[in-house]
């Protein structure tokens, strides 16, 4: 039996008694299909009631609440994970519908749009081009923020040092490296998360050595496949300057800003013969460390 596909959901932004009538009666036809709605009164709240549902976009009534400018449209769209925009606008919108689209608009809708199957369409089409977006980006060989190797050309990276390393009975460690985000001040934070984690990649490249690789993982995670590196305490040597070098304040605008991080390390072939089970030790090995008020590095 085939699963149902999650309904879609329409977040709209007015505060336009008018308008949200209009968009409420585009979510049901005359067959009774329905489109889940809510309407909320400014954009951060859109952006917190959508993340609720897998299928879920924001609609903003830019007549109204001022989203009339690709700059405040780009500012909000910077959270490339968050639900696609769509513009609600007049229309004489036709010249702008570019300059918006540039800005991070998915599509921009005038009230003649408002019928069931035109708002259907327009919130397939956003979430179909958010889903290929996400999708490039797995794809992507370089992470666009730090430069580093993705994570998924890391993958086939460590496949190949396993295999070099069981033909070779050589040794390596996988270093997994996590940031706490959550100390930055909130009115920053935004900010400085894409430029500290890029500021990071880079620092911890140049501690590395040229024959270990630095990569992009997961939820702004770093990874570090050290080979060749068979003694224990040289690890731990790696791990404790890490872990110094990101504890110093780093200068942000007009202020310093300290970020702490917690290090999960797995040896092979100690903690694990192949890739899968290596980051598997690794992410367990981090769940302890991050519980550690100090020394926040563990082995596995």
């Amino acid at each position: 039996m085939n699963a149902k596909p999650n309904p879609l959901t329409v977040v709209l932004v007015s505060t336009d008694p008018a308008t949200v009538d209009a968009v409420r009666r585009a979510c049901y036809d005359e067959g009774g299909n329905g489109i889940r709605f809510s309407a909320v009164p400014d954009a951060a709240k859109a952006q917190v009631e959508a993340g609720e549902h897998e299928s879920a976009c924001v609609l903003l009534d830019c007549s109204v609440n001022g989203w009339s400018s690709p700059k405040h449209l780009k500012k909000l769209g910077e959270r490339k994970e968050g639900a696609p925009i769509l513009l609600l606008g007049s229309d004489r919108w036709a010249d702008a519908e570019r300059a918006m689209s540039e800005a991070g608009a998915a599509d921009v809708l005038v009230p003649s749009d408002l019928t069931p199957s035109g708002l259907r369409r327009a919130l397939r089409y956003a979430l179909a081009r958010r889903d290929a977006e996400l999708q490039l980006r797995r794809l992507a060989l370089f992470d666009p923020v730090s430069d580093l190797p993705s994570q998924v050309l890391f993958w086939e990276i460590l496949s190949l040092a396993v295999r070099r390393a069981r033909r070779n009975r050589d040794f390596f460690s996988v270093l997994l490296i996590d940031f706490n985000w959550s100390v930055l001040p909130v009115d920053v934070a935004d900010r400085a998360v894409p430029v500290l984690y890029r500021n990071f990649a880079q620092r911890i490249k140049a501690l590395m050595r040229a024959s270990d690789t630095v990569a992009s993982f997961e939820r702004s995670q770093i990874v570090v496949l050290a080979e060749s590196m068979p003694r224990v305490e040289d690890v731990q040597i790696v791990a404790a300057k890490i872990l110094s070098d990101i504890n110093a304040p780093v200068a942000f605008e007009d202020r310093y800003l300290s970020v702490s991080a917690a290090i999960g390390i797995a040896l092979y072939p100690t903690s694990g013969s192949t890739a899968e089970a290596l980051i598997g030790r690794a992410s367990q090995a981090l769940s302890s460390a991050m519980e550690r008020p100090t020394n926040k590095f563990v082995f596995v």
